[in-house]
């Protein structure tokens, strides 16, 4: 273990070993996200679909260059070897990372910190804010927290409550050494990390010391943030970018423009590092976008991290989802560029095997926040050891000193029970006196004198190596690589691959605005070019500047969800956060251009503007300007608030306010002269000065005639001379209009304004722009460090918030405080929960069992007859390399397959599977799926009401969930939210949820734990002496072994031994056979074992299948109890409506910000359009605002829509993820729960709209109107609720539905008509009459009587001999008339209306059923695949191009 071996770079580095790369490539592709793994890792994988191209195409090569003979292992075997010739050592001493000098690295520093205290933010724990709080916080609390976002100095620091995550912590790392931080999950391992990386900015405060080599962190933090940095556990990545794009565009911000040659290099030889070479070209993918499996997602991390050249990095659970063999490979080439490149290195890791253990040089062990032993990895077995603790035989050293805080899995040296060290504050004295933490102590001190000594020289020149890499145009003081203009163009870059990546997005949006242009050109086709179609040549251009602008409102869920990434790149110090903001505005330029430009050319002609070059291309920069600096304003908000949730609100009202006050539902003049309430807002409105531009332009240089429906009078003796025009502007006795009048009179308009309003509009482009910039520099969304529970509000709940301490090291997860329970005690507790857990009697066999999916026009076997059962009493390990098929060996034998072909038997008791088996399976998925809103008892009671029998009562139901509970040590908590959960709760809770079965179930194999079946990544020795058997997979699916375990692996170890491979005494069994079976194995007459070939012609084997065939003999002939017949789902349809639509009403209950926004909405957009059209009048002015003001509640929907569906979808993933495999409910119950959960908040938001809209705008008050209008406005928030139920499940079901939305929307704005009640005789005022004069020795009442009596209009003036005012309506009925409306069909309309909405209902629940359970795709499947294969062409073409690039 000592340094000088360390040192040398022995290890050629061996990638991931000898595996099957082409079998791991089609693992990546196929293993869904929805895997069965209960421990480890995030290993999502794809469902079997179109692979990746350049993927198969690397594949193919790969076949080429072996023989035709060749077996497939051999083929990925020959690809591992290619990499396993890549020499790390040498590589790294080219100084492609790092400045070298004297064969070292110039950049090198070590770290020492002391007294090191972190405090968390807050309480331990929390109640749940619901409704209520959310509404009450309004009125102050929620505006205090706004304010003091923007004003530091109103944040009230004392009595604000904090705990302690790590205590008084102090030592030193030097450069060149490894330290291992060892702990339970939540035990302080990542905020040591975090505090290490001067990540602090999510904790409360951080005390103490840090220094790199001289460094103080705030130094650090300000001019070398890049140089430290934190490798997170969770692999967040943009998921439409493939792994050659990732990592390009992370070398391409942290080198400099001369070094830019060495990019290719790297970029070549970090993924053969980590042999994710074949990779390349496929996307990274993440839980619900198809791309490289979990594995070699975690590569990539530790490849983009080691990427950013620092000199000090913490690996948090980096080998997390790697197999044992590929996480010793990973770890040993981690050892080696510590010692070449002198980096300083901490890991922390959870259930590390031996060989990576001995590659550490210090360890550290953390209990709750304290310290109970830091020295040589070498020394820390043997402190524990004479403290009274032993190790069981086989179990690592990781494994032993983790285990002495577990005091469910500690064990004492005979006669030390009662003097060993027990509680945490013994175990933390006993350390502190130890002659380790003196030696800790002495080491700080030379170290620091060592640095004084040397005059900080390390540090000296880590500065100027530092500042050398940098470009010539960066600052000293900056911690960036490359200027500012270089990271907003690789951002830019960035951002055309993520728009390119996610091309179903990007279809849909062409698609609507094609159609959408088609749609609403059609309605203004061959309009008028007289005076009649001068108000809907007005709409026409209303509709051009919004329809594009409001299509936008999808940026916002992109800006908001790659928060998490944008923070780790500025902590990488790849780029600063505003470059992203520039990055998309660049990317906007030309790609809203090729948007604009179609949907400008169908509204133009088909709408029959002016045909003028000059108009047309002002018309296009209108268009263009107006949407940029709408999206512009999206992203804005996008950026203040800190939930999507909050984004929506305030985006989709401010758009709506845009669009009331932009003067044309207003008219100008009206609008600022009439409604002082809120008119002011049409000078901060950029659609309004928009609008006014394109009106101005195209009314400009022309002259209306009249239209003869117009003309006044009309008859027989009317003169043509003395004969006026009705419309606004018109001049007496004039037959035309000047549209420059007819502008300046109803409007205000002028074209002399036409560059003025162009150049407002960019300014407020680059106003929204600057305070987006502004507010990304400066606020930051993450998560405050050691999350607190969230509780419900229950008595149990306070009670237990009460007792609560403030410290949360002192109690922890099932212990409580002053407990001096025994480990044995405990396992005895245990052991009675275990006995009363349901059995079950019945055998699972599988034998030859095969799973073939298409592949490259032909086939690919992805399990090759795999056999073997699982009996009552016996626990099952899957282990395997990643890659061999262990994911998709549990997917097939749990029925969860959805394409392929899956072939063999697999038989309960002999007999074949019946239509409850999913639901009696009790599947643990890999990721923790579950209601983020429930508590753990009511995830747990929900899953055993709706999955046990019928025929069990509830109340015994419930006393089972009592005993899981018990069982799984989560009394305390049992009330918590699973969101508040950390990772081991969660992953109990999901434990909890399979063991849902009761002893009366028929059919419960896999959910007992007296019969199991388990994957192990990478299992502990503890873990595997837990299990009484071991089903071993080669990559291809292929088995090698399936026997017992043994006591301490006896018989896996004998069955190896007698094929010429021994176990070491000290290794770990799960972990010898895996490096076994992945590197190459030769007798000892030279001959290679191929072990699948061993096991298939060995007597184990034939023993097997002979047990096998005995136990279908025996088990098919019995006569089993006559059962009820078994069902898909356990509970009828009616209980599982109600269970979940109870589940969907509480999880709306309980996230505030869903069911506020709605009411939010319809208060604020009540009170505008109510105090908008305050006090309406009779004129006719007010006669089209009336129209308007019932018109407006269509603005609406777009808010409502963009915030159900994004719900809506979530819930829905959840369901096909989880619990519609495991028949925990079906589509009827799902659908109607979705739908009738919206029902209430749909009433309440209703009424409040109409109460703060109705009566301000003087509307009528007799009680047959006003129902009327409260019945509308009430179906009319059902409706919209129900359209974006629709939208979510209709194909193509993905984020892109609110993209989809706008356009049913906007034809519905398009053809819907005011249903408003009007008074009768409304009085015009001057503007609104059509003037003309009487002939002479004639009235005016005498020249047009004839005309007025079949008019319905009437004269102001009838005595009057000449300016003859005419008005043309004399009732509200007249002007509705206008509209094609008549108030007697309004209950006609009111029927139509409601057929219309239980339609949208239905279809609900049609596409639910027919996309989600038949798997229909209406034709966009085939429509898919065919821009899926122009797009390939395309990239086909272009790829070269890519590679040489790199």
């Amino acid at each position: 273990m000592g340094r000088a071996r360390r040192r040398s770079p022995q290890y050629a580095h061996g990638g991931r070993g000898v595996r099957n790369l082409e079998e791991e490539i089609i693992e990546a592709a196929i293993e869904s996200f929805r895997t069965a793994e209960w421990l480890g890792e995030d290993c999502q994988s794809d469902e079997p679909a179109e692979w990746e191209e350049n993927a198969q195409r690397r594949q193919s090569d790969a076949r080429s260059e072996n023989d035709a003979d060749e077996k497939p292992g051999d083929i990925g075997a020959a690809a591992a070897e290619k990499e396993d010739d890549f020499e790390l050592g040498a590589f790294m001493k080219e100084g492609h990372f790092e400045k070298r000098k004297d064969g070292q690295s110039a950049k090198k520093v070590g770290v020492g910190w002391k007294y090191l205290t972190v405090q968390g933010v807050g309480s331990t724990v929390t109640f749940v804010r619901t409704l209520p709080d959310a509404i009450i916080g309004t009125f102050g609390p929620d505006l205090y927290k706004i304010l003091s976002r923007f004003i530091p100095a109103l944040k009230a620091s004392r009595n604000s409550q904090t705990r302690t995550l790590i205590n008084d912590f102090s030592g030193v790392v030097k450069d060149g050494e490894m330290m291992l931080v060892l702990g339970r999950p939540e035990s302080g391992c990542s905020t040591f990390l975090k505090a290490i990386a001067n990540d602090r900015g999510s904790y409360a405060s951080v005390d103490g010391e840090v220094s790199y080599g001289g460094i103080s962190t705030e130094e650090q933090g300000k001019k070398f943030r890049g140089e430290v940095n934190y490798n997170e556990e969770d692999d967040v990545h943009f998921a439409s970018l493939n792994v050659w794009q990732t990592l390009y565009f992370a070398l391409l911000n942290k080198t400099k423009k001369k070094e830019r040659h060495d990019i290719p290099i790297i970029l070549e030889a970090l993924p053969k590092i980590f042999g994710i070479s074949h990779t390349k070209y496929t996307p990274v993918g993440d839980a619900f976008v198809r791309g490289i499996s979990g594995g070699e997602r975690k590569r990539v991390s530790i490849t983009e991290t080691l990427a950013t050249k620092s000199t000090v990095v913490c690996w948090d659970n980096s080998t997390r989802g790697l197999d044992a063999s590929t996480a010793l490979d990973c770890a040993k080439s981690l050892r080696i560029m510590t010692d070449i490149s002198n980096r300083t290195t901490f890991v922390t890791l959870y259930q590390p095997g031996e060989g990576i253990y001995e590659l550490m040089d210090k360890v550290m062990v953390i209990d709750r926040g304290r310290c109970i032993f830091q020295g040589p990895a070498n020394e820390a077995r043997k402190y524990f050891f004479d403290l009274g603790f032993s190790a069981p035989e086989r179990q690592t050293t990781a494994d032993f000193l983790t285990a002495v805080t577990d005091l469910g899995e500690r064990q004492f040296r005979g006669g030390y029970e009662r003097s060993a060290p027990k509680t945490l504050g013994d175990l933390e004295a006993a350390f502190r006196q130890s002659e380790n933490y003196k030696r800790v102590l002495r080491e700080i001190g030379e170290y620091e004198e060592d640095l004084k000594r040397s005059d900080y020289v390390d540090a000296r020149e880590f500065k100027g190596a530092v500042q050398e890499g940098k470009s010539k145009r960066v600052s000293k003081k900056s911690p960036y690589t490359v200027s500012f203009v270089h990271q907003v163009l690789a951002c830019t870059r960035r951002e055309f691959w993520l728009t390119w990546g996610d091309k179903t997005t990007l279809v849909t949006k062409f698609f609507i605005i094609i159609s959408n242009g088609l749609i609403v050109g059609s309605l203004f086709y061959d309009e008028s070019l007289d005076t009649s179609g001068a108000f809907s040549r007005g709409g026409a251009c209303f509709f051009s500047i919004l329809f594009l602008g409001w299509l936008q409102l999808s940026e916002l869920m992109k800006a908001v969800s790659g928060r998490a990434i944008v923070k780790r790149h500025h902590d990488y110090a790849f780029y600063r956060p505003s470059a992203v903001v520039l990055a998309r505005v660049l990317q906007d330029f030309p790609l809203l251009l090729a948007q604009v430009v179609p949907f400008v050319l169908i509204i133009y002609f088909m709408t029959e503007l002016d045909v003028s070059a000059s108009k047309f291309f002002i018309y296009l920069l209108f268009v263009y300007t107006n949407t940029i600096c709408i999206t512009l304003l999206y992203r804005m908000f996008a950026s203040l608030p800190p939930t999507i949730d909050d984004a929506v609100r305030f985006s989709g009202l401010a758009l709506n306010l845009l669009i009331v006050y932009t003067g044309y539902v207003i008219p100008k003049p009206q609008l600022l002269s009439q409604y002082i309430w809120f008119g002011w807002l049409y000078y901060i409105n950029p659609i309004s000065y928009a609008f006014e531009g394109v009106v101005s332009n195209e009314f400009s240089d022309r002259v209306m005639d009249c239209s003869p429906s117009q003309l006044v009078p009309q008859g027989p003796g009317v003169a043509s001379a003395y004969q006026g025009c009705s419309l606004t502007g018109a001049q007496p006795n004039s037959q035309t209009v000047p549209e420059v009048d007819y502008l300046a009179t109803s409007f205000n308009y002028s074209r002399s304004n036409l560059w003025r309003n162009w150049a407002v509009v960019i300014s407020f482009a680059v106003l929204y722009l600057l305070v987006t910039v502004w507010a990304t520099e400066t606020f930051s969304f993450t998560s405050a460090g050691g999350g607190a529970l969230i509780f419900k509000k229950s008595k149990r709940s306070k009670k237990a918030v009460k007792q609560a301490p403030a410290d949360e090291e002192k109690v922890v997860s099932g212990e409580t405080a002053g407990s001096g329970m025994s480990g044995e005690t405990t396992a005895e507790q245990e052991e009675k929960g275990l006995e009363q857990i349901s059995r079950s009697e019945s055998i699972f066999t599988w034998q030859n069992v095969e799973y073939t999916v298409p592949y490259q026009g032909g086939e690919r076997k992805l399990l090759n007859k795999v056999n073997g059962y699982a009996k009552p009493g016996l626990m099952v390990a899957l282990v395997g390399a990643s890659g061999a098929g262990k994911t998709t060996l549990l997917n097939t034998l749990s029925q969860r397959q959805k394409t392929g072909v899956v072939s063999g038997d697999m038989l309960v008791d002999g007999k074949p599977l019946d239509a409850d088996f999913q639901r009696g399976t009790g599947f643990c998925e890999q990721m923790d799926l579950h209601d983020g809103t429930a508590t753990i008892r009511e995830a747990l009671e929900f899953s055993a009401i709706l999955c046990q029998d019928r025929n069990v009562p509830q109340q015994e139901k419930i006393d089972y969930v009592d005993k899981i509970i018990d069982l799984l040590e989560l009394q305390d908590n049992q009330d918590a939210l699973v969101s508040s959960l950390g990772v081991e709760q969660k992953k109990r809770l999901t434990i909890g949820v399979s063991l849902r079965l009761s002893p009366l179930s028929s059919s419960s194999w896999t959910s007992q734990h007296l019969d199991l079946i388990r994957t192990q990544p990478t299992p502990s020795s503890v873990l595997t002496q837990q299990f009484d058997m071991i089903l071993a997979l080669n990559p291809g699916g292929n088995t090698f072994y399936f026997g017992p375990v043994g006591e301490n692996g006896k018989d896996v170890i004998k069955y190896f031994a007698d094929r010429g491979v021994e176990c070491p005494p000290s290794k770990n069994v799960a972990e010898f056979i895996l490096e076994t079976a992945a590197k190459p194995m030769k007798r000892k007459d030279g001959k290679k074992i191929n072990w699948n070939e061993e096991w298939a012609n060995s007597s184990h084997n034939k023993e097997m299948l002979q047990e096998i065939e005995r136990i279908k003999s025996e088990r098919s002939g019995k006569t089993s109890e006559k059962k009820q017949i078994a069902t898909e789902f356990a509970a009828p349809v009616w209980l599982q409506t109600t269970m979940l639509t109870k589940r969907v009403f509480t999880q709306y209950w309980r996230d505030s910000s869903y069911l506020y926004g709605k009411l939010f909405v319809a208060v604020i957009v009540g009170i505008f359009n109510g105090f908008t059209f305050y006090k309406l009048g009779n004129t006719i002015g007010d006669m089209q605002n009336r129209m308007f003001t019932a018109f407006l509640i269509l603005l609406i929907p777009p808010t409502i829509v963009n915030a159900v569906v994004p719900k809506f979808y979530s819930n829905m993933e959840l369901w096909q993820a989880r619990e519609l495999p495991s028949r925990i409910y079906g589509w009827v119950a799902f659908t109607t729960a979705q739908v009738v959960a919206e029902v209430p908040i749909a009433i309440v938001s209703s009424v409040l709209y109409w109460l703060l809209w109705y009566y301000p705008t003087g509307l009528p008050t007799d009680s047959s109107t006003t129902g009327y209008v409260f019945l509308m406005t009430m179906l009319f928030y059902l409706s919209s609720r129900r359209g974006a139920n629709g939208s979510a499940p209709s194909p193509p079901a993905s984020p892109s539905s609110p993209t989809c939305c706008p356009s049913s929307s906007s034809c519905s704005r398009s053809s819907t008509a005011s249903c408003a009640p009007t008074p009768s005789s409304p009085p015009s005022g001057d503007t609104e009459t059509a003037q003309i004069d009487a002939p002479p020795g004639q009235t005016c009442s005498s020249y047009a009587g004839s005309f007025l009596y079949s008019s319905p209009g009437y004269l102001l003036n009838p005595d009057a001999t000449s300016g003859c005012m005419y008005c043309s309506y004399s009732s509200g009925d007249d002007y509705l008339a206008t509209l094609n409306i008549k108030a007697g069909d309004k209950w006609r309309d009111f029927g139509i209306f409601l057929a219309f909405c239980c339609s949208n209902w239905a279809l609900v629940y049609f596409f639910i059923w027919s996309v989600s359970i038949k798997g229909w795709s209406f034709g966009f499947g085939v429509v898919g695949r065919a821009v899926g294969k122009g797009f390939r062409v395309v990239k086909g073409k272009g790829k070269k191009e890519g590679e040489g690039e790199a």
